[in-house]
């Protein structure tokens, strides 16, 4: 039997867009599903940024939300977190409330749709530190990308050593000149969170734009970029 190949319907372009449009399909379905929310470099941020202001030890509200062991802990109410169930954590429960409706979180600048999602998908998925993985691969060191950005009036910059060592952040324009010496100091192993201020080493406002930024951590250098908005 002879298959005949309608050509006029189809062409190589056409099957060759439809095979790729479906592979690019397929592998945001598969990262979707295997991925795993890191809670040191994408829940932490988000909550230092938004919540922290109130929501730390020896603050005005009980519940700690500048450590993971402090969100565990929960708070006056209970536990802030029931790992599996976003719908019954009360930290979920508050950050989706409406803004100005009382026990909102927070209570003047609500989350994006976004950052609820990515709260709620690290509960549901357990509400982890780290994955097995992580824990079965340590780093010396890891830098994650500065929360927010693009940002104003200011970022942070969130990083993680697993051994004491000597730490430099220096910050670029897009011309390569220094703007800002923002950290140079030995600092001990753990989470270290670097808020910078879009000043620069004078003390003065840069204008809005590209910021390239350089960590070094002992022998380990890391390139990063941000964008300043006004």
């Amino acid at each position: 039997m002879i298959v005949r190949f309608n050509t006029s319907k189809y062409s190589i372009n056409t099957l060759t867009n439809t095979m790729i449009k479906r592979l690019i399909f397929y592998f945001k379905i598969t990262s979707t599903l295997f991925s795993q929310v890191n809670f040191d470099s994408q829940i932490q941020p988000i909550l230092q940024v938004n919540c922290t202001s109130c929501h730390i030890s020896g603050g005005s509200a009980t519940l700690d939300l500048s450590s993971y062991d402090g969100i565990m802990n929960g708070g006056w109410s209970g536990p802030a977190i029931i790992p599996g169930n976003q719908d019954s954590s009360l930290l979920y429960m508050r950050i989706i409330l409406p803004e100005g409706y009382p026990g909102s979180m927070p209570p003047n600048n609500p989350l994006s749709q976004n950052e609820i999602d990515l709260i709620g998908q690290w509960i549901n998925e357990g509400a982890i530190l780290r994955s097995d993985n992580e824990k079965n691969h340590p780093v010396t060191f890891s830098f994650h990308q500065n929360y927010p950005n693009p940002f104003n009036p200011f970022t942070m910059l969130h990083y993680t050593l697993s051994q004491n060592n000597d730490v430099k952040i220096i910050i670029y324009d897009i011309m390569g000149k220094q703007v800002r010496n923002l950290v140079e100091t030995y600092q001990s192993a753990g989470d270290h969170i670097i808020k910078w201020d879009a000043t620069n080493d004078r003390g003065q406002f840069v204008p809005a734009g590209l910021y390239p930024y350089k960590i070094v951590m002992g022998d380990f250098t890391q390139m990063g970029k941000m964008m300043f908005l006004k």
